[in-house]
């Protein structure tokens, strides 16, 4: 889920005002000591680019990233589905792909948008469709197949998704996000925490990072910052897809890390409950936490992603057959002159 992945959950938001200037004055004091490290390198632009991997099976997934991600968090499902046979398609969704301040100004209506278009896209060229979304991505993929139903799509794989934000404080989010610009999730960081260090150096592509150094600590927790209006995009989105769960009755599968810290993991088996589908289950992963593709027992994930895609495109080749043996009747009987 982005830098959620490494930092506290937005379940911690605190209602802290930090001006532009003043973010600007910490950037150029602390440049001396790390001028790179809130710049994202040309490599890693291009890791956070759209992914499209084609396919020879007929089965095709769209694989959502999270909140503040990017597809970078999905390539290693992408791969592991093309080195399968299935297509592949992980889009970039509107205002990601950057430092997560630049999400100001977007609508959660853009990223369901951008997927449904991504969907209808694949609905053109394969006869099975898979959303596979982390997170926020989950939470679209449940979007997409209550509004948007398809013929063709044959099941969701849901990957950490929450339930709701588990913080009353979020209640004030829609009044706060006109007097509160940013939210800075570093502010609580554990800094002694050797897991928050490893995911923060992964996440700021760097290894040489002093973070012992309480100026370097500052100079971080100043600029990794998430716009308040973001943030109550994301509750949008999380509101409007409970409603919508009733709806849903596509097959789906959600998976969910055991240690996760970003998300209740009582959110999967709440949305489990909530869905109409008659093929759901909850699998649980008890080596990881939120970021599933990239976490611990990813081998043993990406293995039940291909048994769950095998066994509902099975489930629909028979119903196909039928439906087309009877639309050939249908088109073969002979016409009863008037």
């Amino acid at each position: 889920m982005g830098w959620n992945g490494c930092l506290p959950g937005i379940s911690r938001w605190r209602r802290v005002a930090v001006q532009g200037p003043l973010i600007a004055w910490e950037r150029k004091r602390y440049s001396w000591i790390m001028p790179p490290l809130l710049e994202l390198s040309d490599q890693e632009r291009e890791a956070r680019r759209p992914l499209r991997f084609q396919g020879r099976s007929g089965v095709a997934v769209l694989c959502l990233h999270g909140f503040t991600g990017s597809p970078a968090e999905m390539r290693p499902l992408a791969e592991h589905l093309a080195v399968s046979g299935h297509a592949a398609h992980v889009p970039l969704l509107p205002k990601h792909g950057d430092l997560p301040e630049n999400l100001r100004g977007v609508r959660w209506t853009e990223w369901t948008e951008a997927a449904r278009q991504a969907l209808q896209d694949l609905e053109q060229k394969y006869e099975h469709l898979f959303v596979a979304g982390l997170s926020m991505g989950g939470l679209i993929a449940l979007w997409l197949a209550a509004e948007h139903p398809s013929t063709k799509l044959r099941g969701l794989i849901v990957m950490g998704a929450p339930y709701a934000i588990n913080d009353a404080r979020t209640r004030l989010v829609g009044l706060a996000r006109f007097f509160v610009p940013y939210y800075y999730p570093l502010r609580d960081a554990n800094w002694e925490d050797p897991e928050f260090r490893a995911n923060l150096a992964r996440r700021l592509n760097r290894q040489d990072v002093n973070f012992d150094d309480p100026a370097v600590r500052r100079a971080i927790t100043q600029s990794v910052r998430i716009p308040v209006d973001a943030i109550y995009q994301l509750i949008c989105l999380n509101q409007r897809v409970i409603r919508l769960l009733p709806r849903v009755t596509t097959p789906v599968v959600f998976m969910q890390g055991r240690r996760d810290r970003v998300v209740s993991p009582q959110s999967a088996e709440a949305l489990a409950a909530g869905v109409a589908s008659t093929d759901k289950r909850v699998i649980w992963y008890e080596n990881s936490a939120h970021e599933l593709p990239i976490e611990p027992d990813a081998p043993v994930l990406f293995a039940d992603v291909l048994t769950f895609i095998k066994a509902q495109v099975q489930r629909a080749k028979p119903a196909l057959a039928d439906a087309m043996a009877e639309a050939s009747a249908v088109a073969q009987a002979p016409t009863v002159p008037s």
